[in-house]
């Protein structure tokens, strides 16, 4: 990876979370969560990508594999969805791990779309073509998924640098 400054002033920015209002089905899942695993999850955050719902707990970085523990049982119970945890964490870069946790990135590159005014922020993943699918997701929705989060629920601490995740396969 070629190192720029500008790579830096992007990955290393300080995020905020700002969730939607939660629902009563939210504090539902929150009572439920709760109850299951002892922790008290920081945010949940549902998305709806065409026909597949997305369910992110995030939880405390020190807690995260105390409740990913629970997270085959979890599924187990929560038919019909896809329910992520993913550790808490206040940069980027590290927050790009969290959400790709069991996968093997091999680059980040950090690029300016001139025309969309956005960065463009791609996760190169090795030639493995299950890491990449994964990544990606059926039809591209856990992807589309990540992106919504990232420009609805994610915000940089100084809300000026608009971005694109992108996933692609390392040559």
């Amino acid at each position: 990876m070629f190192y720029t400054i500008l790579e830096d002033l992007i990955l290393y920015q300080r995020l905020s979370i700002k969730p939607s209002k939660y629902t009563n089905y939210e504090l539902k899942l929150h009572n439920y969560f709760f109850n299951k695993t002892q922790i008290d999850p920081s945010y949940i955050i549902l998305i709806k990508i065409e026909h597949i719902d997305f369910i992110f707990f995030f939880v405390k970085q020190n807690q995260y594999f105390q409740a990913r523990a629970y997270l085959n049982s979890i599924r187990h119970n929560i038919k019909n969805k896809k329910v992520l945890i993913i550790g808490l964490d206040q940069t980027l870069i590290n927050m790009l791990f969290n959400l790709f946790p069991d996968l093997y990135i091999d680059d980040i590159k950090v690029e300016r779309n001139k025309g969309k005014e956005k960065y463009e922020i791609s996760i190169c993943f090795l030639k493995d073509l299950n890491t990449y699918h994964i990544a990606v997701g059926e039809r591209g929705c856990y992807i589309k998924a990540i992106n919504e989060l990232m420009n609805n629920h994610i915000t940089f601490d100084d809300d000026r640098t608009p971005l694109i995740i992108k996933c692609s396969k390392s040559l």
